[in-house]
């Protein structure tokens, strides 16, 4: 990429610039990246492309040239070498080119391909008979140079000349691949996609940028936050087969593209592949190999001791689009059949799977379906679109209507555990359609389920409506159950109305136990599946990013017949148990979130993207929180988490307001909102916060104010401790020791006080209202039996900021911000350090913070008033330190700053 931008667009510099690099290496693309500079630079552009017959052509190159330079009556005869006026070809080029296009940027890609007479005339019209200010750009595959002797000759002239400059292009580095895919999507690549992108282009800028439009075309990118996500890294970009990757590999005539189409299937299996292509082609491994070392001679196919591969794995995706439906059954069959004979062997097990799933009825189909269902299973928690697939072939390959339904059921949940709800909602409307009656009761509830849900994910608004009115909205005209109309509620925030269609006594069964949600009903009465207990609603049990498809847990057997549903089983006790772990890291029950994967058998690194998020916030692991709350938002996967929605939104804002991006926190609190989150009374501490720090003390107040009113108006207690506990502090700040006292009265009164965290937050009302040393020390007690980095660093403020003890604490309140990121609330620490005559360590290291917090509120396009809110400082005070941070790093203006900032080139942490 370097090399292409800063080749010579002007008259100064060698003549002729010549771009080596094996086929591949993306030639073709620094030519066009030149192009572009030229013709902003003003200057004329002439761009030609060759091929292979080309060079058996005397004056095609000439002819070309001039056919495109000159008027249609004053062309080359024919376009081939000689005017009509008989006149010499490296003589009419110089005049055409001195007459009519002086200064011109002439770009010739494979010259290779370049006829011995063209050549000799441009050699002459660049430099020794008729030379001329024109400057010639040509790509040439590195094995070509010196191939020609002819070719070999000139090049040697123009170089001791001075006039030739040769450039070998070699691969991007993995911050350079980064770099283009930035400039391509205007955002950040994440760690899975930039990894991706590394190892299916190789480097080869042009196969880069065609894995970034595949993964488009897929719709596994999505972009949040300035970041481009690959919402599931096991899944395949779509390059078309007519793509420019594959150009060079058409030209070598069908024989061979249908060799290195065959190739791009079989490559896996080593040596054994010549003879499998010639197997599969009905042709001969001599046939085969003759192609295939075509291939290797154009530089596109390597051999070493594990056999062939194509050198870009961009080019195997390309070439394997090009396949047709029998041809890569056929394929897939012979690669199939290989394995498991022991003719061949492949080292990775998603191959077997892929192939018996793309060879469908072609291989025998009770093993093949046995397989498939094996490692489905195993992939589903970690490889979704991978188990998806193979659950789809293991439908289509099983003869039992009960083992076909439990097949396709798995598909479903692993299509919707990775945000594709169209496709699920398409499947399981079927499958309810065609096997209702086929399916055990658990699966046939779980299947009403995932319909609803997908359709909310979907923004079927008026499905999920219809379904909490009891309409006959299922197929086949069925009403559904009680369980499936009160999920539908949940998700349309009508908690109390989905409380009162589920039984009270202890004979529910798992399904209705699952819809318990933190709530308590609007007349008054007692909370069902009281939060203590892990009671949450179905949607969450069966959503997720790469878990919701459901591995089995420890000790069920993956190879049990699915009729009964062993397997099915294992997938909703997984399920369970994620949702489980969502509800107890949502109340801020950190301990039992853990006690509940202890018992379940899982990891964090298990759970999916949203309930991730929440488990590694509440534990303080704030860049895992929010690199999973990004990825989550990216799939699209809170939508379907009636209870977690809201909370993944919040702890995300939580996490960027604490390191300095209140405009970005309110946009996903805003987003939230706007995308009907249930229970949105929950973003409305972060967003009381944002306010509050950027000094508009009121509007905190509204906000809480406005979410105590909804919350109370739905019956709704979970979070409303919290809000109460904010209410009484903005009380207390201006002054109203009535309202501040209610407040804190309230909070005792809404806290589950035999939790933690709800301890914490009416101790913390409490010293607020009543500040003395005994609550302090309490309230310091509580938080570090709530064990959260966040909570503890909070409470050691409120403990100094309230009663002016226990300054010594804050030292440690420093520290974890650090930790976590939170420079925008370390800041705030560190000026009640210095209020208290503390030092504050490491005097270059906070300077350095300190300008990276003033640059990124810069960048959130915050006013001068709002910037001295948010870093307690004067205004004045702000200007001098703009001011300094202006001639620091040579940006004159904000705009320039935040331009910076947006686009990566200021780094900010």
């Amino acid at each position: 990429m370097s090399v292409a931008v800063n080749l010579p667009v002007d008259l100064d510099g060698p003549t002729l610039t010549v771009l080596t690099g094996p086929a591949g290496i993306g030639r073709t693309h620094a030519l066009r990246t030149l192009r572009n500079a030229a013709t902003q630079a003003g200057r004329p552009v002439l761009d030609l492309r060759l091929a292979p017959e080309c060079r058996h052509d005397a004056g095609y190159l000439a002819g070309r040239i001039l056919a495109a330079l000159i008027p249609t009556p004053t062309r080359l005869a024919a376009g081939r070498g000689h005017a009509r006026t008989g006149e010499p070809p490296a003589h009419a080029l110089s005049r055409v080119l001195r007459r009519h296009h002086p200064g011109l940027v002439l770009l010739v890609d494979d010259a290779q391909w370049a006829d011995a007479e063209s050549v000799e005339a441009l050699r002459n019209v660049l430099h020794e008979e008729y030379p001329v200010p024109v400057r010639c750009v040509a790509t040439l595959r590195s094995d070509a140079v010196g191939a020609d002797p002819d070719q070999s000759a000139a090049f040697d002239r123009l170089r001791q000349s001075g006039l030739v400059r040769i450039e070998r292009l070699r691969p991007l580095s993995r911050a350079d691949v980064d770099a283009l895919a930035r400039q391509a999507l205007q955002a950040t690549p994440h760690d899975s996609l930039s990894t991706q992108l590394h190892r299916l282009g190789r480097g080869v800028p042009a196969a880069v940028l065609a894995v970034v439009e595949g993964y488009r075309a897929s719709a596994a990118l999505r972009i949040v936050e300035r970041r481009a996500y690959l919402t599931d890294p096991t899944s395949t970009p779509r390059i078309p087969a007519e793509h420019d990757l594959t150009r060079p590999v058409r030209q070598l005539g069908p024989a061979t593209h249908t060799v290195a189409r065959a190739l791009a299937v079989l490559e896996p299996l080593g040596a054994a592949v010549p003879g499998l292509i010639g197997r599969a082609l009905d042709t001969t491994p001599e046939q085969a190999h003759r192609h295939l070392d075509a291939l290797r001679a154009e530089g596109f196919v390597r051999k070493d001791r594990r056999g062939w591969r194509i050198r870009v794995p961009a080019l195997a995706l390309a070439l394997r689009a090009g396949l047709g439906p029998y041809e890569r059954r056929r394929l897939a069959q012979v690669a199939v059949e290989a394995l498991w004979s022991g003719t061949a062997r492949c080292a990775d097990p998603a191959y077997l799977p892929d192939q018996v799933a793309a060879a469908g009825g072609l291989v025998d189909a009770e093993p093949a379906a046995a397989l498939l269902r094996r490692h489905a299973d195993i992939a589903a928690v970690r490889a979704p679109a991978a188990a998806a697939r193979w659950w789809a072939g293991a439908a289509d390959l099983s003869g039992d209507p009960a083992d076909r339904a439990e097949a396709l059921l798995a598909r479903t949940v692993a299509e919707f555990g990775i945000g594709r709800y169209a496709v699920a909602q398409a499947q399981v409307r079927h499958l309810l359609g065609e096997y209702a009656d086929t399916l055990p009761d658990a699966a046939r509830q779980e299947a009403e389920l995932l319909a609803l849900a997908s359709a909310r994910g979907a923004r079927a608004a008026p499905d999920v409506q219809a379904v909490a009115a009891g309409e006959p909205w299922l197929p086949g005209g069925r009403v559904p159950t009680r369980t499936t109309r009160a999920a539908a509620l949940c998700f349309l925030d009508r908690w109390a109305e989905a409380a009162s269609l589920l039984p009270s006594d202890s004979t529910r069964s798992d399904s209705e136990l699952l819809i318990g949600t933190p709530i308590t009903a609007g007349t008054g009465g007692a909370p069902v599946a009281e939060a203590s207990a892990g009671g949450v609603p179905v949607a969450d049990a069966l959503a997720g990013d790469g878990s919701a498809g459901g591995a089995p847990v420890a000790g069920a057997s993956a190879g049990d017949g699915l009729g009964g549903s062993v397997r099915g089983a294992a997938r909703r006790r997984f399920a369970d148990t994620v949702a489980r772990v969502s509800l107890a890291a949502v109340v801020g029950a950190l301990d039992r979130a853990d006690r509940e994967l202890t018992e379940g058998g899982l990891t964090v690194a298990d759970l999916p993207a949203p309930e991730r998020c929440l488990v590694h916030w509440r534990a303080g692991r704030w860049d895992a929180a929010n690199d999973a709350a990004l990825l989550g938002i990216a799939a699209d996967l809170p939508v379907t988490r009636p209870v977690a929605h809201s909370t993944v939104h919040r702890a995300a804002a939580e996490i960027l307001l604490a390191r300095g991006w209140p405009v970005r926190a309110r946009a996903l609190l805003d987003a939230a909102r706007a995308d009907a989150a249930p229970l949105p009374y929950l973003l409305a501490p972060v967003a009381a916060e944002a306010e509050w720090i950027l000094g508009d003390a009121p509007a905190a107040e509204r906000v809480v104010g406005d979410a105590l009113a909804a919350a109370t108006r739905h019956g709704l207690v979970v979070g409303l401790d919290e809000l109460w506990l904010v209410a009484a502090e903005l009380a207390t700040e201006r002054g109203d020791g009535e309202a501040a006292r209610t407040a804190a009265a309230s909070a005792g009164a809404a806290a589950d006080q035999t939790t933690a965290i709800g301890a914490l937050r009416v101790a913390t009302a409490q010293l607020i209202v009543r500040p003395d040393r005994v609550r302090a020390g309490d309230l310091m007690a509580l938080a570090r039996v709530v064990g959260q980095p966040h909570e503890v660093a909070r409470a050691i403020e409120r403990v100094v900021r309230w009663t002016g003890r226990s300054v010594e604490l804050l030292g440690e309140a420093y520290e974890i911000l650090g930790d976590l990121g939170a420079i925008l609330h370390r800041s705030r620490v560190r000026q009640a350090m210095r209020d208290h005559g503390i030092t504050v360590p490491g005097r270059a290291q906070t300077l350095a913070e300190g300008e990276r917090l003033l640059a990124a509120l810069v960048a959130e396009g915050l006013s001068n008033r709002q910037l001295a809110a948010a870093t307690q400082n004067s205004a004045k005070s702000i200007e001098g330190r703009l001011t300094r941070l202006f001639n620091r790093t040579g940006y004159r203006s904000r705009v320039e700053l935040a331009t910076a900032v947006l686009l990566g080139d200021y780094r900010i942490g």
